[in-house]
């Protein structure tokens, strides 16, 4: 009898509602994450899609970002650098083409030992996080082959001699296939 008085009086649907919508709230942002590598002075694609095509251009909203700087936003399905911090300015574009599919991810040019990190991608509308670590890394440089790994010229001379005799022997053989036939 007393549990029914406390459900009557609502105080224990108010203590359940109180505590699960946390619980809800949290389940329906989505985080994932992905790493991409990167070199110094490259490009690097940042991936983000929605798990559903968006319908009107003008319910696309997503912000990108790294270490709490504006890197990227897209506003009513239009690319927004007002509030962008200017060491993204110029080196950002994404791909407006694939906005109404879902894909709002980013290229990132010129890459720096500081874009290294965490990036967020935010789409507001369907409350999804989609996390991208970026690593950066030097490119090797291009090794010359020492001396002992050279073709020699002799040996070049010789494949080409081969060859073309292969050819005319080819060509010959033909020939006298045709004639005598």
């Amino acid at each position: 009898m007393e549990i029914y008085k406390r459900i009557s009086s609502g105080n224990l649907i108010r203590w359940s509602i109180f505590f699960f919508l946390p619980v809800f709230v949290t389940a329906s942002e989505v985080s994932l994450q992905e790493t991409v590598v990167g070199f110094i002075g490259g490009s690097a694609v940042l991936n983000c899609s929605s798990e559903e095509p968006l319908i009107k251009i003008q319910d696309i909203r997503v912000r990108w970002s790294h270490k709490d700087q504006n890197v990227y936003e897209i506003i009513k399905g239009q690319v927004s650098v007002e509030k962008q911090d200017p060491e993204y300015r110029d080196r950002t574009e994404s791909f407006p083409e694939e906005y109404l599919r879902g894909n709002f991810s980013i290229k990132l040019n010129n890459l720096q030992h500081t874009d290294a990190g965490l990036y967020k991608c935010y789409i507001i509308e369907e409350s999804v996080i989609k996390s991208v670590e970026l690593s950066t890394q030097e490119r090797q440089a291009i090794q010359i082959p020492s001396e002992g790994t050279k073709p020699k010229p002799e040996m070049i001379v010789m494949f080409i001699s081969v060859l073309c005799t292969g050819i005319i022997f080819s060509l010959a053989v033909s020939s006298f296939i045709n004639i005598t036939v």
